[in-house]
């Protein structure tokens, strides 16, 4: 006998029920994939933003002289050219796609480079007005230029002077191809 009355006796002889229990309902329905899905779209947005900061952070940045210099070298890279607009270049243009752009030639310390821009142009832009321009070089002569030497810079993105973003970035720049940037 054992000391408390609250303790069972188990007979040794007595053979214990081991015979499977009924298995407990599962849970069913997309409750339980909520929390999964929530995490997979945070993760998605979040690698997205990354993707694009690091892509736009990695872009190089070159002058026109040094991107005409290294156009080989650079191939269809893509880049950040600095440079300032040609008096009397800008021309609206329809690329082989039918895409509406805007062509016109940059300088830089004497040397010129035409460039065919696709996307918004900014309001500021003139000529003589310093631009950063994002692209890479194309072979071809088709949209011609004031360089008219067989190459164009394809660009998408532009950011003007004037712009904020781009005046807190890159006022050494700035200073530098005002004085720089003059085509006589």
């Amino acid at each position: 006998m054992t000391d408390s009355p609250t303790e069972e006796l188990v007979d040794p002889g007595e053979a214990m029920d081991l015979s499977p229990r009924p298995p407990r309902p599962a849970r069913r329905g997309i409750r339980r994939w909520i929390p999964v899905l929530l995490v997979a779209a945070v993760l998605l947005v979040i690698g997205f933003v990354l993707w694009k900061v690091l892509a736009d952070a990695t872009l190089v940045f070159r002058e026109v002289d040094d991107a005409v210099e290294r156009r080989e070298e650079l191939g269809d890279d893509r880049f950040r050219m600095i440079g300032s607009p040609v008096s009397g270049s800008p021309q609206d243009v329809t690329l082989d796609d039918g895409r509406p752009a805007v062509a016109f030639s940059v300088t830089l310390d004497g040397v010129v480079a035409d460039v065919v821009h696709t996307g918004g142009v900014s309001d500021q832009f003139q000529p003589e007005v310093p631009v950063v321009i994002d692209g890479y070089w194309v072979r071809s002569g088709a949209y011609g230029g004031v360089a008219d030497d067989g190459w164009y810079f394809a660009s998408d993105r532009m950011l003007v002077k004037h712009d904020n973003d781009y005046r807190v970035d890159n006022q050494e720049r700035i200073d530098d191809a005002e004085e720089r940037g003059q085509y006589e």
